[in-house]
């Protein structure tokens, strides 16, 4: 059976491009300590699924989730805790659930929450149609056919360079503590949010990044073994990659609780995944145009 990634309705999931703020020289952007912000994005969009078998997620009510306290913070699905920090530098201790297991899967809750911020270290340029890997029939494998990939919690180091009022670097750092895939994963990026023009309420942001992924994640996700009970012939040991990402994000203020919305972003998958019998897609691309509503 196919997953149909229904809808993007009540808990958030990773990667939100938008919006790593650049709080500490932006109060714009910024919540009040203590209080919790639910804003809730509604429109049409897609996150697209490079799984052989795999449909594609519809995104028509997508939810947005933070909340700070002192040093403690929740930002849609990672929580994490600042226990350094100044005036151009923060690095916090951080956990959240591991996003890749979502593709396979209808109700991750990666799926359910802000699921434009896969692969965050928050999209792109959007083709009207995606490429297709050149792989020869026999070669390709449905995930309706191979064994349960689980999820996965994922726990280490988030740190970012606040470089001007306009840009910041981040780098993450983080490791299966789950004991699923028992690897590790990286990602770094630059921010940049354009100063909103004299009597003009538009915010740009963009962002370019790469994620690396070793090969234990690789393998355990996109590799096929005898636990798939597929032939031998297909039998295929993921390797580590790097994976581009880029993205944009443009916010036009209506009204203290209306913002009109629009997001695009693209992960470029590296040869050790796309390589794989289980792909059909050398990317994955999300867009969204919409209405938030800050509660």
């Amino acid at each position: 059976m196919k997953y149909l990634f229904a809808m993007a309705a009540l808990f958030f999931s990773l990667f939100c491009i938008a919006e790593e703020p650049l709080c500490q020289h932006n109060n714009d952007n910024c919540i009040g300590v203590g209080q919790w912000q639910v804003s809730v994005a509604v429109g049409a969009g897609v996150l697209t699924n490079p799984l052989s078998g795999g449909d594609n997620l519809p995104l028509l009510v997508v939810p947005y989730v933070s909340y700070y306290r002192d040093k403690f913070f929740l930002e849609n699905t990672t929580m994490g805790y600042t226990f350094a920090e100044s005036t151009d530098f923060d690095l916090s201790v951080i956990t959240e659930p591991n996003t890749e297991q979502a593709f396979f899967e209808r109700f991750h809750i990666r799926n359910l929450i802000a699921p434009g911020t896969y692969g965050t270290t928050e999209g792109n340029i959007v083709s009207e149609s995606d490429v297709t890997v050149p792989v020869t029939p026999e070669r390709v494998v449905s995930i309706d056919d191979i064994a349960k990939r689980r999820w996965a919690l994922d726990s280490g180091l988030l740190g970012h360079w606040y470089l001007s009022e306009n840009s910041k670097v981040s780098l993450q750092w983080l490791h299966d503590i789950s004991g699923t895939y028992q690897g590790s994963h990286v990602k770094a990026a630059y921010h940049y949010q354009m100063k909103p023009l004299e009597n003009v309420p538009i915010k740009l942001h963009l962002m370019a990044g790469v994620h690396w992924k070793d090969g234990s994640l690789v393998n355990y996700y996109y590799g096929l073994h005898e636990r798939d009970g597929v032939d031998e012939s297909l039998f295929y040991s993921g390797e580590s990659v790097l994976t581009p990402v880029v993205g944009a994000t443009i916010n036009y203020k209506l009204s203290d609780d209306w913002v009109v919305k629009l997001s695009m972003k693209r992960q470029f998958l590296g040869s050790g995944i796309k390589n794989s019998p289980l792909i059909e897609k050398s990317h994955v691309t999300y867009l969204f145009v919409g209405g938030v509503y800050a509660f």
